[in-house]
C-alpha cells in the first residue's frame, strides 16, 4: 500500500496534511505521482474565507488544481506504456452533452467536473495529493527538459491563454493589463511571447512592476499615480478592483476590447457602463479556458516561455500549512507544493 498524503480544506483557516487511501485507475484513467503543485488564488480563498463567492467548504475537500507528475498506473483501455511519463494535468472536465458543450463552449459546461471545487455537493476533491487518479486524456506529456517548477503554471497560463483567445490574439496590438498579481503577470509574459507591438501593465506595487520589466513588459505605471498611455487596442483586467475597472475602462480605445479576466469582489461595482456606448468597446468575460488551451500552454512552456520569476517559494507537501500562511502575503507570487517522496 503506497502513502497517499493529501492537503484538506476542513474550513476557513484549517488546513491539514491526512492521509488517504490509495485511488485505483478505472477504465479510461490513470494513476498520477503527484510531484509539484501551486496554490492558486481560489485555493487561499477557500484557505481565507472558507469559500471561493458562493461555494462554501461544507465537508473536508482536497484542495488544488495546479498539478504536475508521472503516470504510475493505468486503467483499461489506456496504454501501459504511460507509465513513467511526465504530465500536467487538466483539471477540467466538462460534460461534453449540456447546451454549452455542444457549442463548442466547454469551458462555460454547465455541469463540469473541476478538480478542488466546492462548486458541487458533495465536492470535487483536487490535486494536491500523493496520487491522484485522472482521466488519461486530462494528462498531457510534456517535454523531458522541462523542470516540474515550470510546467506547473501551465494551469494558469491556459487561463490567461484563454484570455488571449476571447481578444481575437495580441499580436501587433497595443496591449494594457490591469494588475501585476499572478495572473496578470502570466498574462503579460504571454502577451509579450505571442507578439503584441506594445505591452503595459499597471499596479499598486512597484515590486510587481520591476518584475514584469524582467519578463519583457514594455510600459510600467503604478496604478492611480501615473499614466500606462491610452487608447490601446486591448485591455485586460486583472486586478478585480473597482478602481482597476474604471481605469481598464478608460484606457480602452474606440471600439477595441475589454477582457474582465479578474474576479470583481465587494459587491455590485460602480463603474461608468456608459462608456461602453459612447467608446463602443466589446467587453467580455474570460472564464477558466478549453483542453486545448491547456495543450497550447504547455506548448508555450516547452518553447520557451519563462515564468520562473513568478515562483517566490517551494514548500515540501508536509508543510502545506506553512505555506498557505506564507501564500497570503502580498510579496509572495506562486508558492509551489513539493510531494516529492511524500
Amino acid at each position: 500500500m503506497v502513502q497517499n498524503h493529501a492537503v484538506i480544506i476542513h474550513g476557513k483557516g484549517d488546513v491539514r496534511v491526512e492521509e488517504r487511501p490509495e485511488p485505483t485507475p478505472k477504465e479510461g484513467q490513470v494513476q498520477v505521482k503527484i510531484e509539484r503543485g501551486g496554490i492558486c488564488g481560489s485555493d487561499l480563498s477557500y484557505y481565507a474565507k472558507g469559500a471561493v463567492g458562493n461555494f462554501k467548504v461544507k465537508h473536508p475537500m482536497v484542495l488544488g488544481h495546479e498539478v504536475v507528475g508521472i503516470v504510475s498506473a493505468t486503467g483499461g483501455g489506456v496504454d501501459s506504456g504511460l507509465v513513467g511519463t511526465r504530465v500536467a494535468v487538466d483539471p477540467s472536465t466538462p460534460c461534453m452533452t449540456c447546451a454549452r458543450c455542444l457549442e463548442g463552449r466547454f469551458n462555460a459546461c454547465l455541469s463540469p467536473v473541476f478538480l478542488g471545487s466546492a462548486s458541487t455537493d458533495p465536492h470535487v476533491d483536487g490535486g494536491f495529493s500523493s496520487l491522484l487518479v485522472a482521466n488519461s486524456q486530462n494528462a498531457v506529456v510534456f517535454p523531458e527538459q522541462l523542470d516540474v517548477a515550470d510546467i506547473v503554471f501551465a494551469e494558469p497560463l491556459a487561463v490567461n491563454v484563454h484570455a488571449i483567445n476571447r481578444a481575437g490574439g495580441v499580436k501587433s496590438k497595443r496591449v494594457l493589463i490591469v494588475g501585476a498579481g499572478p495572473i496578470g503577470s502570466i498574462l503579460a509574459a504571454a502577451v509579450v511571447r505571442l507578439g503584441a507591438s506594445e505591452v503595459a501593465v499597471t499596479d499598486l506595487d512597484p515590486s510587481r512592476l520591476e518584475r514584469v520589466k524582467q519578463m519583457g513588459v514594455h510600459v510600467t505605471a503604478i496604478a492611480g499615480k501615473e499614466s500606462p498611455g491610452t487608447d490601446f487596442d486591448i485591455v485586460f483586467e486583472a486586478s478585480g478592483s473597482v478602481p482597476g475597472i474604471v481605469s481598464a475602462m478608460e484606457a480602452t480605445r474606440k471600439a477595441g476590447t475589454l477582457v474582465m479576466v479578474g474576479l470583481p469582489h465587494g459587491g455590485p461595482l460602480n463603474v461608468p457602463l456608459g462608456l461602453t456606448v459612447t467608446k463602443e468597446f466589446d467587453l467580455m468575460g474570460s472564464f477558466r479556458f478549453n483542453h486545448d488551451e491547456f495543450v497550447q500552454a504547455v506548448q508555450l512552456l516547452g518553447d520557451g516561455l519563462d515564468l520562473s520569476a513568478l515562483h517566490t517559494d517551494t514548500f515540501h507537501a508536509h508543510d502545506a500549512p506553512d505555506a498557505f500562511v506564507k501564500a497570503t502575503n502580498p510579496e509572495s507570487m506562486k508558492v509551489q507544493l513539493n510531494f516529492a517522496d511524500s
